[in-house]
């Protein structure tokens, strides 16, 4: 097989097999649990690299730096990531808006595909 035929997915079958695919029969309902200091979060808004939190109620101040862990569960496999984010802005009418950096790959790549499941792609 040609490097070019890899690349574009050649050879393979158009049916999910094994462990990613029965990610995306199973579709989540919510986005990806975020947990700050011990504090369960469901975003209001989630994309790779950022979300929002409304409201939130913890300690955490505009340009801040924090560590915090991304919670969901893929298939029946769950997964808990360790982050690091910056906010972006908190205020009352925001709440807490912050950018992360993204996991490790092993990690980003369950967490892509789970964001495919939840859309629905």
């Amino acid at each position: 097989m040609s490097w070019l035929s890899k690349l574009a997915g050649g050879g393979k079958s158009s049916t999910p097999s094994g462990p990613s695919g029965a990610a995306h029969r199973e579709r989540p309902a919510t986005p990806p649990k975020i947990v700050i200091d011990h504090h369960e979060y469901v975003p209001e808004e989630f994309a790779l690299g950022s979300f929002r939190i409304r409201p939130y109620d913890g300690d955490l101040i505009g340009k801040q730096q924090f560590d915090f862990r991304m919670v969901f569960d893929i298939g029946n496999d769950p997964v808990d990531v360790a982050c690091h984010g910056l906010v972006v802005k908190m205020t009352d009418q925001t709440g807490l808006v912050a950018r992360y950096q993204s996991p490790q790959p092993f990690y980003e790549r369950k967490l892509i595909d789970y964001v495919r499941a939840w859309k629905g792609l």
